[in-house]
């Protein structure tokens, strides 16, 4: 009988650097608890108020970036904190931000698109 080995490890494509206000993240990987996060967020955006939907977005982007980058200095990368909502709006224009986001969640985006493509096929 034979083996079956999958690694799921290469499952994750390209390295995708967002930087903003001289701070560099990396968001490669969505984790799944905040893919999930956004997809009910996604379905509940419509009924909410403008406001509290960006904030909102706001949100889980700043949970996707989590901490920034650092290289080198030990002392940095020990107290290098996760950013929050307040940390994206105070650094950035409107315009930056929204670019911001867009890039952040785009591989979540791509998804949602191929999902309905395959939908649309199978009709």
């Amino acid at each position: 009988m034979n083996d079956i080995i999958r690694d799921f490890d290469k499952l994750i494509l390209d390295k995708r650097i967002a930087t903003l206000a001289g701070k560099s993240f990396d968001v490669s990987l969505v984790p799944t608890r905040l893919a999930l996060k956004y997809v009910v967020f996604r379905d509940k955006a419509l009924i909410m108020t403008g406001e509290t939907a960006f904030k909102q977005m706001v949100s889980i982007v700043a949970e996707i970036c989590g901490k920034p980058i650092v290289n080198g200095n030990i002392f940095k990368k020990l107290f290098n904190k996760s950013i929050n909502e307040k940390w994206l709006i105070n650094h950035s224009n409107f315009e930056q931000l929204q670019a911001f986001m867009d890039f952040v969640i785009e591989p979540l985006m791509a998804k949602e698109e191929d999902i309905k493509d395959s939908k649309e096929k199978k009709k």
